[in-house]
């Protein structure tokens, strides 16, 4: 069995690589994103996952996180990380048991946002607003 992790994050890289909000590039980081990294910018999380498998094929469901990432120095809103939000979810779920996912060397048999939650956090010079969505997905190994 192959672990989807690394395929699974290439797929959100080509999917969302040109992602852009108010004629901004949205870039997507990795695990984590560089001290300089210039808001708004979404990272991928980890993969987890569990086997998922039959007498028949390998498979994996499993969950992943973007993290959606957008900084104020003045008034405070949370509409741009929730615009970004629903941006990257149309592209990964377009329509009803639809994905824009292609995952090399899986079929993908399923992909649905199954959460957000909105996290605010104060520093001395500024507001970032984060907007955490979880992805689940099932895919069986081609």
């Amino acid at each position: 069995m192959t672990d989807a992790g690394f395929a699974l994050a290439a797929a959100y890289a080509t999917l969302l690589g040109g992602l852009t909000y108010n004629g901004k590039s949205v870039v997507l980081y990795s695990l984590q994103a560089p001290d300089n990294a210039v808001a708004p910018y979404i990272i991928l999380g980890p993969w987890v996952s569990v086997p998922a498998g039959t007498k028949d094929s390998f498979g994996q469901t499993g969950e992943i996180t973007l993290d959606v990432v957008t900084r104020f120095t003045g008034p405070v809103s949370k509409k741009p990380a929730t615009d970004i939000a629903n941006l990257a979810t149309a592209l990964i779920t377009p329509s009803p048991g639809k994905t824009g996912l292609s995952v090399a060397g899986f079929n993908v048999v399923r992909v649905q946002v199954v959460g957000t939650r909105d996290m605010p956090q104060l520093s001395d010079t500024d507001t970032v607003v984060r907007k955490i969505i979880t992805v689940s997905h099932t895919l069986n190994q081609v």
